[in-house]
């Protein structure tokens, strides 16, 4: 499994786990899940891109850059990805947190969406060569 499928699925855990947590009472830590599979999914498109960035600001604003700005990619994906830090820095950083049930179902459905966008996107490039001749 390459590195970039590796992150996706890892994406599809994180909003199956953000649900489960949601489900239980607990909506600030959903909407951290639900951040960190949109996350996991702006890693996997930069890395398309040949880009390995691990801090949280870079991937954002690296993902804003390539994918946002040039329209590749639906713009509210970039939007969400940034909402959703905004919120999972005050969840999990601030002591006295409301994060609403319906917010974080918001995230996690946004995620989904964000998934299947980048999923779609990623499908449509071309492999990338192994070295050698390849036979088709």
């Amino acid at each position: 499994m390459s590195d970039i499928q590796a992150l996706l699925e890892k994406a599809v855990r994180s909003f199956e786990t953000a649900e489960v947590i949601l489900k239980s009472g607990a909506p600030d830590f959903a909407a951290s899940r639900a951040y960190y599979g949109c996350f996991y999914i702006a890693e996997a498109m930069l890395l398309s891109r040949g880009q390995k960035l691990s801090r949280h600001g870079q991937v954002i604003s690296q993902y804003g850059l390539i994918f946002a700005r040039t329209n590749e990619i639906d713009r509210r994906f970039h939007q969400l990805l940034r909402r959703a830090f905004e919120i999972r820095q005050y969840a999990d950083y601030q002591i006295e947190v409301s994060v609403e049930e319906e917010e974080a179902m918001d995230l996690i459905q946004g995620g989904r969406e964000f998934l299947q966008a980048a999923s779609d996107y990623l499908a449509h490039l071309p492999e990338p060569s192994s070295g050698g001749d390849a036979t088709p």
